[in-house]
């Protein structure tokens, strides 16, 4: 055989060979890509989808963005890319963005003033026409029983999937709830930037997708069509019996209410009725004329009358706060008595049982609990949620109109739709100068979305993280030290040498 013919023969030879490669490659990757498979090696199965979120995010009609804010050094990292990616590989509909804010500043910055974030250690999941914003405190249960002890907290459970496919959900109901803010009254303003105004509210719920507006009732004795919840943050002025009638016909028309009162003292020294008394009483809860003190939650620097609370009850609404173990700040409140044997009431905060409703107005210089105030626990926030009646369809068209005139939606069962209201005894904690105090805007936000039904407390448990520790002492480390960096290197020497003495015989 020629030397040229042979030279073409082993190169063909190769660039066969080449080709053969390729396509495997090419055949494996295709594989892989149409095969896709994840495996999830943890104990607990933190990563593997349930059967819910798996038909949640495979039902997604609309691409949605995941857009992580997080750096790779902080505790949440991993779990929360992971548990992301899970979601990304069962929909196409679902991708996921790491956004490491060290790394590329500039842009996380520009995304912080896209999606309007005023700080980062947040995951957003954005629609285009609509997006949530995900705290990432609100992902992890941690234990705090170590801070005295020089330890940081320790991840105790992880919500991711809760709280992922919560949103998923929400933003597939492609509904955006109305809040109507009442005014008029010297209520507290949305659009106010003062310490006394609702402007980081504002901002905090707008963040949430939520639609808000204001309503003068004394003007138009009728709550806006369309919304879903009412507001009144801090009346100083009693509402006129007209403007009562108007929330009353909302509420039993199954209406969703938050009440947030201040005592307000005239010149006497009792304090000035908000005009809603007679109403809430109606519904058994009666609102003191009071100041509420816990010598047992003192804030340094500040009066009796500023405490912080973390006594709350059973209920979507306070749960999360008491799980965390996160207290709340109330600068100033008054008593809301409720009888807890009544269906359907739930307090959610209360002091401890060393707290009272100091009914001595006239001398607060020098408060100290007597006679004839309120015993502890009071009272300070409580919930209602009414129980659906029959009702029968006297328009035909599936509601029912009330002798007031208002029109009732029925639910498909014909009863009357169930109205849920929060009465607080203090408007305060949400204000600029207070929201961002510890637990008191994840309690408004709770309060607020909890009224709307959006609470997304879906039947997902929070999943334990696992927490591996090697304990060596010193003996056991200096053991490894000498099999790591003596013994093996040593073993490899002596292995080396009797091969080079066998093969020079």
């Amino acid at each position: 055989m020629t030397e040229p013919r042979q030279r073409w023969i082993e190169s063909s030879t190769l660039s066969v060979g080449v080709l053969l490669v390729l396509a495997l490659v090419a055949m494996v990757n295709y594989f892989s890509w149409k095969y896709y498979q994840r495996f999830d090696w943890t104990a607990e199965d933190l990563y593997t989808l349930s059967d819910k979120s798996r038909k949640v995010v495979a039902a997604l009609d609309a691409p949605i963005e995941a857009v992580v804010f997080l750096s790779p050094g902080e505790p949440l990292f991993d779990p929360v890319r992971e548990l992301l990616s899970g979601y990304a590989a069962a929909s196409s509909n679902f991708t996921v963005r790491v956004v490491d804010p060290e790394k590329n500043l500039a842009e996380a910055q520009a995304l912080v003033s896209k999606f309007g974030l005023s700080h980062l250690d947040v995951i957003v999941f954005d629609r285009g026409d609509d997006r949530r914003v995900i705290e990432g405190a609100d992902l992890a249960e941690y234990d705090y029983s170590g801070l005295q002890a020089g330890r940081g907290p320790e991840m105790t459970g992880f919500k991711g999937e809760q709280v992922f496919t919560g949103t998923l959900i929400d933003l597939a109901e492609d509904h955006k709830p109305k809040v109507v803010f009442t005014t008029g009254h010297g209520e507290l303003g949305l659009d106010d930037t003062s310490a006394r105004g609702l402007s980081e509210l504002e901002a905090l719920l707008g963040r949430d997708n939520f639609d808000l507006e204001e309503w003068a009732p004394l003007g138009e004795p009728r709550v806006p069509d369309g919304a879903d919840a009412v507001v009144i943050a801090g009346p100083s002025a009693g509402f006129a019996e007209p403007e009562v009638q108007a929330v009353e016909r909302f509420v039993e028309a199954g209406g969703r209410l938050l009440v947030l009162l201040d005592p307000i003292f005239d010149t006497v020294g009792a304090v000035t009725p908000s005009g809603l008394e007679g109403f809430l009483s109606r519904l058994g809860v009666e609102v003191g004329s009071d100041i509420v003190i816990d010598p047992e939650g003192p804030i340094p620097f500040f009066g009796a009358e500023t405490f912080f609370v973390d006594s709350f009850g059973e209920h979507p609404v306070s749960s999360p706060l008491r799980q965390a173990g996160i207290p709340v700040i109330v600068p100033l409140a008054q008593s809301v008595e409720v009888s807890r044997d009544q269906a359907g009431v739930t307090v959610l905060l209360e002091t401890s049982s060393a707290g009272w409703g100091e009914r001595d107005l006239k001398n607060l210089g020098d408060v100290s609990r007597g006679e004839g105030d309120l015993s502890g626990p009071v009272p300070i926030a409580v919930a209602i949620e009414s129980a659906d009646e029959a009702q029968p369809d006297m328009t035909g068209d599936g509601s029912v109109a009330d002798p007031a005139g208002a029109v009732t939606s029925l639910d498909p069962a014909g009863s009357r739709a169930r109205s849920r209201l929060a009465i607080f005894g203090d408007a305060d904690f949400l204000t600029n100068s207070q929201l961002r105090n510890v637990g008191n805007a994840e309690l408004a936000v709770n309060t607020i979305n909890w009224l709307v039904e959006r609470e997304n407390l879906i039947a997902i448990p929070a999943k334990k993280p696992e927490q591996v520790r090697l304990s060596l002492s010193a003996k056991q480390l200096r053991s490894i030290g000498l099999l790591v960096f003596l013994v093996l290197p040593g073993l490899a020497v002596v292995a080396g040498a009797a091969v080079f003495s066998r093969r020079r015989r």
